[in-house]
């Protein structure tokens, strides 16, 4: 016979020899549950109608004669159940009494009866007066103040809710009639509720012990495949951590008495085998030291009954138990203790500086991670036992009724266990918010407010390297810094577990003084009026006597006030809403007689409303009102609109230091000097502070809490129309945005720089001032003396008529001067052109290779050997007069050749195609315009005509050392004399440099004589000396610039 058939030979005669056990068993049972039923055979025959209707339901049954005024409670108990919807029934008492004798439930308060499950008033009454703890574990949530009869609601309800887990899917009306394993898995559940029950009312603090379990489980589970970190962890679980000193231990030591002792394994004699087979052995294996059994009757009666114990069999038990077994529920168990620890550590600092609540926070996570602990470890010993069950009794034909039964068992327990953990953790979270109550009523103080105050001592210790540096930074004696302590996570946390995030604000400002690098503890006497009121959105330094530094060191919330309703959304779901109340404006009254400044980049001044896909995000503006006083002060703007009356003095508004907008700067209808009305784009890219409402989530078991808050971000608006508009008053200097910006000066003179971005700036009328500062900027100065600096980048400088100073700065820049006007253009780095105009210009090209037009009048140009390969193209008159200056190069290093019309100029060190100088069309006869340059000087003052190159390239038109041509005066100081006279007369006309005063420009006279330094000094012969005088006024004479080309001649 082959293998395969006596496997089905054998396989049948198991079956058979099973099937025959079963009838047996089916057979004892049936004959057991039919013992007493006989005599009330008719009463269950009639009642087949109701039990259908009722025999899910639970029932409180009360006998007509029962005196409930002895009981603990007992209308309480009566007026609970009618209020749960549970049925209520009085019944005379013979009938009572015929039901427990049949179904063995005399002394059970919990039953089976005809009617269904059935609550026994009377025992019930007795059980609670014997075990009153059982109504403070079961309704330590509902705190003192809850009547008897939301305690006795609790108590039912609970009740009713485990049997539901245990039974659910058990058709209870048909087990009650037909008996059958069904009815013995209800029965043995209801007796076991009642057990555990009365077991967790009689518990004692068994903790210790059970910390013990827990570090042997984590041992064991180390070793076990993917568990090894869970192991660790559980492994640091002390028995400190677990002590029943903490909060609400009493609860959860009574808990897990009751639990363990109902799972004490009665039969201790139950053989290896049925234990293997049942699954205990394995999950013992892994599971450690946890007991895990169920009663002698479901061991002897079910487990033991013909289940395989081959490899197969044990092998899919293993991995079955493996698979009922969470990691994450433990690593939830470790994380929440971690999460204990970590806060504990925080809240050290903390209580040193007056605040304790993150040590509340500290001990919830403490307590709550040993009530997770606990019903954690619990529940997976009990899903291993039905796990291990289920894959033991696979094969078996009483396999089904067997899962069955134990899985009805452990999810009894669970049941209990889940429904006793949400009281435990309000319990705890109840104590914690006593004390706060108690720490409000001692200090007068709230206590949330105070945990703010900890976190700002905390932000001054931790920056005060940077506070104390903002004088320095800012060139002030004093600061006012205001900061704003923004939401807390740790803080809403506390107050959400608590309930009570009704009494939380946002977060919380402050002001505190700096000086000399010292923070005032005492707000100083000439400080005593200082105002900072953010719920009026009102700011007062109009006393102080010193030079100070406002500024808003992190986002300051919106002005107004802020108010919260506490409400139930759910049966376990609550919010704490949050309503503001704004101002719409913040009013600064700056310094009175001293110079100031304010940045006010951090402050936030739009509210976001709503969105929608029509509108997109929509604010609520809070508009900037700032009155300053008679000094030089700097204004920083923020991206909200702005009213700025900066009063006397050189004022100057910067919109470079956050995102402020793409700008529109307009002062073409201005009718006095420094007012502007101001457009900034906020759409696209730009990014803004906007004040938003978030909300925090907080969980106490199944109770969740939602905090609403503001707070801020930096986004992009999200608005394609938003705009801000600011009105500038008495501002003489704007520096624009990051972004391209046009700026419309006004009659008067203005003063702008356009920052960063690819900037147009139009001085219109007026002696202006323009710098384009990084960017393709375009400049033009129009009518008046104007002042222009492209800055970095390809710039294009248009001076308009006058008499104008142009700088290209970096990059490939074009220069253009128009009128009869003493002007100065220099290129500076990069490949530049350069056209002057009909008056007396100084063209300048710098590094690079440059191309310069002088244009008719008497102009000057600068060569140097670091000047690369320029390009001279003068359409001059024959009147005119000009000059070529050789800034380091004597005649002798100089070749001079005709290429075609033109004459070239290189020294004799370098290559025909670096440091080459071409006078274009030189030789060109027959036009109207005279190309050539009158006069060549060298660095030694000698003088080359263009008579003498002209008449010596008749003859010897050929590559010549330029010396031969030049006359023979050395070092003549005559020369150099004329060219001082030139210089002079050109510099200090150009820009209006020579008449600039304090009242006019605000521009301090050492820039400007800087400025004016760099275009003589560009040329090597003025570069030992600079120009006198450091006072504002008049700027120095001719006689100085003499001296500077006297003493250059002389070094060189």
């Amino acid at each position: 016979m082959s293998t395969w058939s006596s496997m089905l030979a054998d396989l049948k005669k198991r079956a058979e020899e099973a099937k025959r056990q079963a009838k047996k068993g089916y057979d004892v049972t049936k004959n057991g549950l039919q013992y007493g039923v006989s005599q009330a055979k008719l009463q269950a025959l009639a009642a087949g109608k109701a039990v259908q209707k009722y025999g899910n339901k639970l029932v409180l049954v009360i006998p007509k004669e029962y005196d409930g005024s002895v009981g603990n409670g007992f209308f309480d108990l009566v007026k609970a159940a009618e209020e749960l919807g549970i049925q209520v029934k009085y019944v005379n008492r013979n009938e009572l009494e015929v039901a427990h004798k049949s179904l063995g439930t005399a002394d059970q308060f919990l039953g089976l009866t005809e009617r269904g499950l059935t609550l026994f008033a009377p025992q019930l009454d007795q059980f609670l007066q014997k075990h009153s703890k059982i109504s403070n574990v079961v309704g330590s949530s509902t705190g003192d103040a809850v009547s008897k009869l939301a305690k006795s609601q609790t108590i039912i309800s609970g009740i009713q809710s485990v049997l539901g887990t245990v039974l659910a899917g058990i058709n209870l009306n048909e087990a009650i009639i037909s008996g059958g394993s069904e009815l013995e898995l209800a029965e043995a559940g209801v007796s076991l509720a009642s057990e555990l029950v009365s077991n967790i009312a009689k518990g004692t603090t068994t903790i210790d012990a059970f910390t013990t379990q827990i570090q042997n489980f984590g041992k064991l589970v180390e070793n076990a495949k993917g568990l090894g970190g869970v192991g660790r962890q559980l492994q640091n679980i002390s028995g400190s951590a677990l002590s029943k000193t903490g909060l609400g231990l009493d609860i959860i030591s009574s808990l897990l008495s009751g639990v363990t002792a109902s799972f004490a394994l009665a039969n201790k004699n139950a053989s290896t085998s049925t234990k293997v087979a049942a699954g205990f052995e394995l999950s013992n294996q892994v599971i450690g030291g946890i007991t895990k059994a169920v009663s002698s009757y479901i061991l002897a009666q079910r487990l033991a009954a013909g289940l395989s114990t081959t490899g197969p069999a044990a092998a899919l038990i293993a991995s079955s138990i493996s698979l009922a077994i969470s990691p994450l529920a433990f690593l939830r168990v470790a994380d929440n203790f971690n999460r204990s620890k970590e806060i504990g550590e925080f809240a050290e600092r903390f209580k040193k500086l007056g605040y304790d609540g993150d040590k509340l926070l500290s001990e919830f996570y403490h307590e709550a991670g040993t009530i997770d602990a606990s019903i954690t470890t619990i529940s997976t010993a009990l899903s291993a036992i039905a796990a291990g069950t289920a894959a033991a009794s696979a094969g078996a034909l009483v396999g089904a009724p067997i899962t069955l039964l134990v899985t009805g068992i452990t999810g009894l327990i669970s049941g209990i266990l889940e429904f006793s953990k949400q009281p435990m953790l309000d319990h705890v979270a109840s104590k914690i918010g006593n004390k706060i109550d108690e720490w409000e009523k001692k200090y007068g103080k709230n206590y949330f407010e105070n945990g703010y105050d900890a976190r700002h001592k905390a932000f001054l210790e931790d920056s005060f390297s940077l506070l104390s540096s903002f004088n320095k930074q800012y060139e002030t004696e004093r600061a006012v810094l205001i900061t704003q302590q923004r939401w807390d996570e740790y803080i809403g946390e506390l107050a959400g577990i608590t309930g009570k995030g009704d009494k939380l604000s946002s977060g919380k400002a402050y002001v505190d003084y700096f000086q000399e690098g010292k923070l005032l503890e005492k707000k100083p006497d000439d400080f005593s009026k200082v105002v900072f009121d953010p719920t009026k959105g009102e700011i007062d330094i109009s006393n102080s006597q010193t030079s100070t530094l406002l500024k808003f060191v992190t986002p300051l919330l919106t002005p107004g006030t802020e108010s919260r309703e506490r409400t139930q959304t759910g049966k376990y779901e609550y919010i704490t809403k949050l309503v503001v109340k704004g101002k719409d404006k913040w009013v600064v009254n700056g310094v009175k007689d001293k110079g100031a400044v304010y940045d006010y980049t951090n402050l936030i001044q739009h509210a976001h409303i709503s969105s929608s896909v029509a509108r997109g995000e929509e604010y609520r503006e809070v508009r900037l009102v700032s009155h300053l006083g008679n000094g030089n002060d700097k204004v920083f703007l923020a991206a909200g609109s702005a009213e700025i009356h900066a009063g006397e003095g050189h004022d100057v508004v910067y919109y470079d230091k956050t995102d402020t907008g793409l700008l529109v700067i307009d002062g073409t209808k201005a009718t006095e000097q420094g007012r502007y009305s101001v457009t900034r784009e906020l759409s696209g890219a730009t990014k803004i502070l906007r004040e938003v409402i978030k909300n925090q989530k907080s969980a106490v078991g199944k109770r969740e809490e939602t905090l609403e808050y503001r707070d801020y971000e930096l986004t992009q608006s999200g608005n394609s129309n938003l705009k801000a508009h600011d009105e500038l008053h008495s501002v003489e200097e704007i520096i624009g945005s990051n972004q391209r910006d046009e700026f419309k000066g006004s009659k008067f003179r203005d003063i702008f720089h356009g920052a960063d971005g690819d900037d147009l700036l139009n001085g219109n009328d007026g002696d202006d001032i323009l710098y384009g500062d990084k960017g393709n900027d375009e400049l033009r100065g129009d009518n008046g003396n104007d002042q222009l600096y492209g800055g970095e980048g390809n710039d294009k400088l248009l001076g308009g008529n006058g008499n104008n100073y142009l700088s290209g700065g970096d990059g490939n820049d074009e220069l253009q001067v128009l009128g009869n006007g003493f002007n100065v253009l220099r290129g500076g780095k990069g490949d530049d052109k350069l056209y002057g105009s009909s008056g007396s210009d100084l063209l300048d090209g710098g590094e690079g290779n440059d191309y310069l037009e002088g244009g008719d009048g008497s102009d000057f140009y600068v060569y140097r050997s670091t000047s690369g390969n320029h390009t001279i193209y003068d359409q001059g008159k024959s009147s005119d007069l000009d000059k070529l200056y050789l800034s380091d190069f004597s005649f002798d290093r100089l070749l001079v050749e005709k290429v075609d019309d033109n004459l070239v100029l290189r020294s004799n060190e370098s290559s025909h195609n670096n440091g080459v100088l071409t006078i274009k069309d030189w030789f060109k006869e027959g036009n109207k315009y005279n190309h050539k340059i009158e006069q060549i000087v060298d660095k030694n003052g000698r003088k080359l005509t263009a008579e003498n190159l002209g008449t010596y390239f008749k003859n010897a038109p050929k590559a010549d050392n330029l010396l031969n041509y030049a006359t023979k005066e050395d070092q003549n100081e005559s020369n150099l004399s004329s060219l001082k006279t030139e210089l002079s007369k050109i510099i200090t006309n150009a820009g209006n440099f020579g008449v600039a005063k304090q009242g006019n420009t605000g521009i301090n006279t050492a820039a400007l004589n800087n400025e004016v330094n760099k275009i003589i000094s560009s040329a090597n012969t003025f570069a030992t000396s600079q120009l006198g005088g450091s006072g504002m006024g008049t700027l120095p004479s001719t006689n100085v610039n003499s001296m500077m080309l006297g003493n250059l001649a002389r070094a060189a």
